[in-house]
């Protein structure tokens, strides 16, 4: 696949973006909180990688640098924009229809609480899907970091569940 992109193959590239367009749109809207933005920022990733692929040294996945790129540009956005309220409306496009309103809010401002730091890997791990070790290169840092990011948030998150009465989701993996 990585030959086909760096042939400038688009019928390759095309295949790339319906693998991976609906992960990278999810994780752009983490930080946009507006479907249309996310698909626009999606977009404007999948060029930038498209664009830099003879750039890209398979140090890591497709997968890794196609999300690291996504990440970045998503800073670059959350910069411009100085995006304050970094996960709103995360929880209504993923998984959790079965919540109400009212719970899929509480969650929202609980991740909100975290730590930039924390919520990145939160989002990478639970919504994006992908292993430590790969949110490790994704964020340049290493595996046992990434692992106690995501237990500090996930503590954090838990209090934050118990005290508000939300017990179910306190019981996350």
């Amino acid at each position: 696949m990585i030959k086909g992109l760096r042939e400038g193959d688009e019928d390759c590239f095309i295949r790339v973006v319906d693998l991976y367009k609906k992960k990278v749109v999810s994780l752009c809207y983490s930080y946009t909180h507006d479907y249309q933005e996310a698909e626009d920022l999606s977009q404007e990733a999948f060029i930038t990688i498209y664009n830099s692929i003879q750039n890209f040294r398979e140090e890591c996945s497709l997968s890794t640098y196609i999300y690291k790129i996504t990440v970045s540009r998503c800073l670059d956005f959350k910069r411009k924009r100085s995006i304050k309220n970094f996960l709103t409306g995360l929880i209504s496009v993923h998984k959790e229809e079965s919540f109400d309103v009212d719970d899929k809010n509480y969650v929202r401002e609980c991740i909100q609480s975290l730590s930039e730091e924390l919520k990145t890997a939160v989002v990478l791990y639970y919504y994006v899907g992908l292993s430590q070790k790969e949110i490790g290169e994704v964020l340049n840092i290493s595996q046992k970091n990434v692992e106690g990011k995501i237990y500090r948030a996930k503590q954090k998150l838990r209090l934050e569940f118990e005290k508000g009465g939300f017990m179910d989701a306190a019981r996350m993996g």
